[in-house]
């Protein structure tokens, strides 16, 4: 059984401005259709993927792999719901805002961290703070920095944007989503991310760094009588094919394939398959520091670069992404698609680099993550690619989880493995726009931020559509992002697992998932 998540379209006002809670505690919100009967208590789920999280500290883990562990120790204030397209509550039970600068976030009452300490604004307000503390290098700190606090009381935090931001439920989501202990942090110090301390839905008990994590079931977790399995084991798998043979012997529950093969032979073998579509695609991120600072280099890179010859070696059963944005999702726009190969073209605009600076080759690194045999392909081809014009090579770096994490975050990269992180549509202002919390390529484009700032004054869904389909063509145009494959999220489960729904882009809700015992 296959399910497919829709497209990502643009939160209306309505929706972006006022957040109610929309289902009561111990109501099933699986979205994957046909359980057998209610959710059922007790059991292991295991699930699966190629890289292992960078982090479990609140301050360092809100960006790729690192979003899904953290969500299932802390939980998220806020959750961005797939199927229905809008910021859901969490641990928050509202957020809410008449004119998009001034919002009133309220906690739900009474609920505690796994130590004991109280799980209120004020934590809210020790975590928020702790991402301003530049020594700690948090890749959140930019969204921190959009906006500021104040404590009402113990369930009421008043929200202050710098700016007119009806997106701003967004930050809640991801970036600023994790609320951890202040008493564990103070007490731990340097140690907390090996023994974090939260309130979400599950505990980490132990963590083999690049092999497994095992998080068990928080008793005290507000949502009972979620979450339903008493523990969750989370493996690193590099390659899709052992992940898969590893679903079929039952070793797994929840499998995640970059690779749409895998999707079609456990359809086939009657397993459930969920897929949502997510922003843009996985292909790379280019620096706008250093060398890549000159349009001409990023330019010729643009036009070596061949989708169909890098998807024909590494994902040949996979669909090609020909457009920014997915025929079916309403930022689509049949123009927003990438140059022709032009090898000549880019050998002069290299040669014209290097005439002006000094005649050295141009040498330039890619940075991927190590271990799995599809990237390892992808990285050849796109090597091979850059180095059929003279003067120009292609450095292939394989990073682990955490050092690839540490690269994305700090900048220290000039083409990187990338994709733009989730669905929802701000993403684009959080790795583009000049002030985004995500740009680390250090991009900066007048038109782009115009665009984009427009996504957050305007609280008219037909304008923000626009405004981010005009960013999207300057973002092909100055190639500061190019993709070849669109990026989709693929969880596969067997028939006894049931309420896997997407999250983030890489994760399921745990909470909600269940096995037939």
């Amino acid at each position: 059984m296959k399910i497919r998540s829709r497209t990502a379209a643009v939160l209306s006002a309505g929706a972006a401005l006022t957040l109610l809670v929309t289902a009561c505690s111990g109501e099933s919100t699986a979205t994957t259709g046909g359980p057998a009967g209610d959710p059922q208590r007790g059991g292991t789920l295991t699930m699966a993927f190629n890289t292992d999280a960078q982090s479990v500290d609140p301050v360092t883990c809100a960006i790729g792999i690192g979003l899904g562990p953290c969500q299932a120790i802390y939980g998220a204030l806020l959750y961005y719901d797939l199927d229905a397209d809008e910021i859901t509550p969490g641990m928050a039970e509202s957020f809410s805002s008449e004119d998009g600068k001034v919002w009133t976030l309220k906690l739900r009452p009474g609920m505690t961290f796994t130590d004991g300490t109280p799980f209120d604004t004020e934590a809210v307000a020790f975590n928020w703070n702790r991402i301003l503390d530049p020594a700690l290098l948090s890749p959140s700190m930019a969204a921190a920095k959009s906006i500021t606090w104040n404590v009402v009381d113990d369930t009421t935090l008043t929200v202050t944007s710098n700016e007119v931001n009806h997106q701003l439920p967004f930050l809640l989501s991801e970036p600023l989503a994790f609320v951890a202990s202040p008493t564990a942090i103070s007490g731990k110090g340097a140690d907390f991310g090996n023994s974090p301390v939260g309130a979400g839905p599950f505990v980490l008990s132990s963590w083999a760094r690049g092999t497994e994590m095992v998080l068990d079931r928080n008793s005290g977790y507000w949502d009972q009588p979620r979450p339903y399995a008493d523990r969750l084991v989370v493996k690193t798998i590099p390659a899709d094919d052992l992940r898969f043979n590893a679903l079929q012997a039952g070793e797994l529950d929840v499998a995640v394939v970059v690779s749409e093969k895998y999707a079609k032979r456990a359809e086939a073998a009657g397993m459930t398959v969920v897929q949502s579509q997510q922003l843009g695609g996985n292909g790379i991120r280019l620096s706008s520091r250093g060398t890549l600072a000159d349009p001409d280099v990023r330019t010729a890179i643009g036009k070596l670069v061949d989708g169909d010859q890098i998807m024909a070696a590494a994902f040949p059963d996979d669909p090609k992404a020909t457009h920014f944005m997915p025929e079916d999702s309403p930022l689509y726009d049949a123009n927003a698609t990438w140059p022709d190969k032009d090898i000549a073209g880019a050998q002069t605009l290299i040669d014209g680099y290097r005439a002006r600076n000094g005649g050295d080759e141009v040498t330039l690194s890619y940075i991927t993550t190590a271990g799995s045999p599809n990237l390892n392909r992808v990285a050849e081809v796109l090597q091979s690619q850059l180095q059929q014009v003279n003067g120009l090579k292609l450095e292939i770096k394989p990073l682990d989880g955490a050092g690839f994490a540490t690269a994305l975050v700090s900048g220290n990269y000039d083409l990187i493995l990338n994709s733009l992180g989730g669905a929802h549509p701000d993403n684009l202002y959080k790795v583009f726009h000049t002030n985004g919390s995500g740009n680390s390529a250090g991009y900066s484009n007048p038109a782009v931020d115009e665009a984009l700032n427009l996504t957050h004054t305007s609280d008219d869904p037909a304008v923000v559509n626009q405004a981010f389909k005009t960013a999207i063509q300057e973002i092909i145009d100055t190639t500061a992002y190019r993709f070849w494959r669109p990026s989709e999220t693929t969880l596969m489960s067997p028939a006894s697992v049931h309420g896997v729904q997407p999250a983030y882009q890489y994760w399921f809700r745990p909470e909600l998932a269940w096995k037939q015992q």
